[in-house]
């Protein structure tokens, strides 16, 4: 079995058939028997090509006189990838290449060995730094159109902080389950088991792991739940008091829902929503494991959330809704290739129909809790100035913006809103 080869076929599939790169990695390390390093190494090379495919195809442009067949350009892709970013000798990284390519044609092997002597012959093509677009998209290997995006929102170093940020390996971020457990009770069985954490200031049960943790008994317990820092901001800018009756109305898979459900001590109700059986299925099981009985799930299309249930009925209604994803690129990089200018324009539309849904729902003094995990202000910002110019009775309590680099957290943004007289 060639790891290489079948790195090859994985990442021919997510550049040009527009397969998910978490998808295409789950699929080939559960049909193939892979050692673990294999299993690391395979992983590590089809992400990280995928990842650098702007970056890659720079360097790897001068030394190509025409267009290559898919896989023959995949194979160079990967073994440049070898070559500069990965811990791999040079030789290895030519001759293992040289061998596949060998596979596909006799030919093809002497053009893959000559391009590749080529360019390990010559120095590393530089990035032009006079242009500002060009500059950020080859070096974090970005389109040029998502750089002049978020550099309408943010100056140059904002963004290339951002990008920056996306770049670097993620932590696992924790939430202590206070329904279970207590932060000092887990921070004892994290220094006893000697695994490192560090403490944040963006919320008050959160904790920063600095190695896996999936298979630990505080998280088969149920004592912790993963669940990333900005994401339990969320329930904190909530703040529901004890007693109250809240929809969450896109709340798969749970995480805020379970949080909100702590902060009212499993008292008053949670309606969860979401529109897939399968979700609600998982949410059930994950509540239960969570201690958690205040939460009713329900099928529900939150656009259509009025036709369900009366105007006027809760005291918080949490709309996390569906968006555009560019604060999470850094562990989700299919979204910077595949998402579009006029995807956006949709998602806003589709916002802003919930959001009408959700002002319908909030009983007067009581409040809308906005939030997406994106970071661009027409989704976000623009939003809200749009529902409070629909709706002049509603005021912004609080409001933020979580950059990716502030807190080694997603990017996300979160508003609160009260309905006034």
């Amino acid at each position: 079995m060639n790891i290489r080869k079948l790195a090859m076929e994985a990442i021919e599939k997510i550049i040009y058939k527009g397969a998910y790169t978490n998808v295409v990695i789950n699929e080939y390390l559960k049909k193939f028997e892979f050692t673990k390093e294999d299993k690391a190494f395979f992983t590590i090379l089809v992400k990280g090509t995928v990842e650098k495919k702007i970056t890659l195809s720079y360097y790897l442009e001068p030394f190509l006189k025409k267009k290559q067949n898919k896989l023959i350009n995949v194979l160079l892709l990967m073994s440049i990838y070898q070559i500069v970013f990965m811990d791999v000798s040079d030789y290895a990284s030519v001759n293992e290449s040289v061998n596949i390519a060998n596979l596909l044609d006799k030919k093809v092997a002497g053009f893959v060995n000559a391009v590749l002597r080529n360019f390990l012959r010559n120095p590393l093509r530089e990035i032009p730094e006079d242009d500002e677009l060009l500059y950020l998209s080859i070096k974090y290997s970005y389109p040029t159109w998502l750089i002049a995006y978020l550099l309408k929102d943010y100056n140059h170093d904002t963004v290339e902080k951002i990008l920056k940020q996306n770049d670097e390996s993620r932590k696992t971020s924790i939430r202590v389950n206070t329904l279970k457990s207590t932060m000092e009770k887990v921070i004892d069985v994290l220094e006893k088991e000697k695994i490192e954490y560090e403490s944040t200031d963006l919320v008050k049960n959160g904790l920063i792991i600095k190695k896996t943790i999936v298979d630990n008994a505080l998280q088969e317990n149920g004592e912790i739940i993963i669940q990333d820092l900005s994401s339990q901001r969320v329930a904190e800018v909530c703040d529901p008091v004890p007693g109250s009756i809240v929809i969450d109305l896109c709340a798969a898979p749970g995480g805020k829902t379970a949080h909100m459900a702590a902060l009212m001590n499993n008292t008053g109700t949670i309606y969860a929503c979401d529109i897939y059986p399968k979700k609600i299925k998982k949410m059930k099981q994950n509540f239960k494991k969570w201690g958690i009985q205040n939460v009713k799930c329900e099928i529900i299309d939150a656009r259509r959330v009025t036709e369900l249930v009366k105007n006027e009925s809760f005291d918080y209604v949490l709309a996390d809704l569906p968006c555009s994803g560019l604060g999470v690129m850094g562990h989700k990089s299919d979204l910077k290739y595949n998402i579009t200018l006029d995807n956006i324009k949709e998602i806003i539309k589709l916002q802003r129909e919930i959001l009408e849904s959700s002002y319908k729902l909030i009983k007067l003094n009581k409040y809308l809790i906005f939030s997406t995990c994106t970071i661009n202000k027409a989704e976000n910002e623009e939003n809200v100035r749009w529902l409070l110019k629909e709706h002049p009775d509603l005021k912004i309590e609080y409001e933020q913006t979580i950059l990716p680099f502030e807190y080694d957290s997603d990017g996300f943004y979160v508003c609160k809103i009260r309905k006034c007289e």
